[in-house]
């Protein structure tokens, strides 16, 4: 049996890390159909957009990759301004980190980010959000969250959860997202670690992702 998966959280094409090499994405019994791309830094930086337009540049001729774009409210650039130029390179969702660039999931400028998602079927994806911001969030909007790094469950069907092999909680909505190669893995190293911690759930490794990735219409 070939166990594919999608890998939802990955951060090739950055050129500040020397991660330009694709690695397989197939061996043996395990493909990997598509990667999406996180252009998060490792470490904490304000120019947080940078490696999105080194993941574009690295990535718009490869069929097989979806890209997430990134705001950090404390850019000198509008959301109005970068969002929609980010979006016109084609992103199926945004990244927001409120711990990794110290803001808040309220801050005001967030408000053009959240209506600019709603409009255009975008999935918001946050690192370890503050659980009562997360929740007024989701009261005002209808999009679909994906949440990272984040210890609570919330009782709210447009939430998954960004899983791998070292994820200690696993549920029907979870979606598999390496870190490769953050975690020092590649995409089929992680596959397999999560495999073996996890078995294999189409599921989680595939289905969910694509359901998600068909919402925003790639």
């Amino acid at each position: 049996m070939i166990m594919i998966f999608i890998d939802f959280n990955t951060h090739y094409g950055i050129e500040l890390y020397k991660y330009t090499n694709l690695p397989p994405l197939k061996d043996k019994d395990i493909e990997i159909e598509r990667i999406v791309l996180n252009p998060i830094y490792k470490y904490s930086c304000n120019c947080c957009v940078d490696g999105f337009y080194q993941q574009y540049l690295w990535s718009k001729d490869k069929k097989f990759i979806s890209r997430l774009g990134i705001y950090n409210p404390n850019c000198r650039i509008s959301p109005e301004v970068e969002i929609e130029r980010q979006y016109q390179k084609g992103i199926v969702g945004i990244v927001l980190n409120p711990s990794h660039h110290n803001f808040s999931l309220l801050h005001p400028k967030l408000n053009f980010v959240y209506s600019f998602a709603e409009k255009r079927n975008l999935i918001i994806v946050v690192y370890n959000p503050n659980i009562n911001e997360l929740r007024e969030i989701l009261s005002k909007y209808s999009f679909t969250v994906v949440l990272i790094n984040n210890k609570n469950v919330i009782n709210d069907r447009r939430v998954y959860y960004m899983i791998n092999h070292e994820s200690e909680i696993v549920n029907s909505d979870s979606i598999y997202g390496s870190d490769s190669p953050y975690n020092s893995l590649d995409l089929i190293e992680s596959a397999r670690e999560f495999v073996k911690t996890h078995d294999y759930n189409e599921v989680i490794a595939f289905k969910n992702a694509l359901s998600l990735l068909h919402e925003t219409n790639i």
